[in-house]
């Protein structure tokens, strides 16, 4: 069959062409994408942080119908709406018996190894396909993956109720996070850089927001002389000085939860690592008995309408161009860019 993609072009640029699609096979899955969202590590490949693999079909947040399913993948039915953990690994390797399969060796991500959402259609191995609960659409469904890193993130540095969490950064990844805490019943602070992120912030319920400013820094330095953070959240990643932050802001004995992807090496004070502990979460899987784009799933399903509001932006397929122009450019106020597809 024949479907309508977006491919990457030698140009970082994308084009929009008809390619042919396979049947699926046994152990997989044909998607017929609803919305596909543009992640920020995406548009790393617009910047030339990474290398483009022409003809190659970006997105990894992905929400649709299953059109097709293959004899072995018994958890799904023709017609289900699925969201899609973009995760493809080995299966056998002691990281994916133990449910670790985000570390495992011969991972790949659909969207960049393998083709991604911005398709109409999509084959992807059956057990990267999640049933997304009633009352969901599939604008929801994709946005389980960003939230997953957040499910997985907080799992890992075992936040609790009482505590309070600085978020660094509020694009859509800090803003998940954000729902992610509060649905945990912590408290939050969060430092946003533009207007619409401070807005969205204050809606989803942080208890404070911080400017990237000098008033904003200097609030900060009070809430840290007073160690008031018991976990820092870093989400934005890139090239900055982000890491020694959130080690110099969390209180001693407290957690750093790195969610930013970095680009280049950067440099930290490993004193603060003597009395603090930091770990990173930017994949995720199933290490306690369930995987974390089911917790991402409950949790958007108790949060519906919060987590929606991260969308900001809506585009047709043909005009993908736009789209991440739209979500590069943070004057338009884009938070979340979404491709709504079939």
């Amino acid at each position: 069959m024949k479907s309508l993609s977006a491919t990457w072009t030698d140009s970082k640029v994308l084009n929009i062409e008809y390619i042919n699609l396979s049947d699926p096979q046994d152990d997989e899955v044909q998607i017929k994408v609803g919305s596909a969202g543009i992640c920020g590590s995406d548009l790393h490949y617009i910047r030339g942080d990474k290398p483009v693999t022409v003809g190659s079909i970006p997105g990894h947040e992905i929400g649709g119908f299953a059109s097709a399913v293959g004899k072995n993948v018994k958890h799904l039915k023709e017609g289900d709406l699925v969201g899609i953990e973009p995760v493809v690994r080995c299966g056998v390797c002691r990281f994916c018996i133990t449910g670790a399969y985000q570390v495992c060796g011969d991972r790949g991500l659909v969207g960049e190894m393998f083709n991604g959402g911005m398709s109409e259609y999509i084959n992807v191995p059956g057990y990267t396909a999640f049933k997304a609960p009633n009352g969901f659409d599939s604008e929801l469904a994709a946005l389980a993956e960003p939230l997953s890193c957040s499910a997985y993130g907080l799992e890992r540095i075992n936040l609790r109720s009482h505590e309070n969490v600085l978020i660094i950064g509020a694009g859509t990844v800090g803003l998940g996070a954000l729902i992610g805490v509060k649905a945990m019943g912590a408290s939050s602070i969060v430092i946003a850089r533009h207007p619409k992120q401070k807005e969205t912030a204050f809606k989803l319920g942080a208890d404070e927001v911080l400017g990237d400013d000098e008033p904003g820094r200097d609030r900060l330095n009070e809430l840290v002389k007073v160690h008031a953070f018991d976990a820092v959240i870093e989400t934005v990643g890139g090239h900055g000085d982000t890491l020694n932050q959130s080690l110099e802001s969390v209180r001693p004995l407290g957690r750093v939860l790195v969610l930013g992807v970095f680009f280049s090496k950067v440099s930290i004070d490993a004193f603060y690592l003597l009395d603090r502990e930091m770990v990173g979460a930017v994949l995720y899987g199933n290490m306690k008995g369930k995987p974390n784009f089911q917790m991402a799933l409950d949790v958007i399903n108790d949060h519906k309408e919060s987590t929606r509001s991260l969308v900001t932006h809506r585009y047709k397929l043909n005009d993908v161009q736009t789209a991440f122009s739209s979500a590069m450019d943070k004057s338009k106020e884009s938070i979340k860019v979404h491709l709504q597809i079939n």
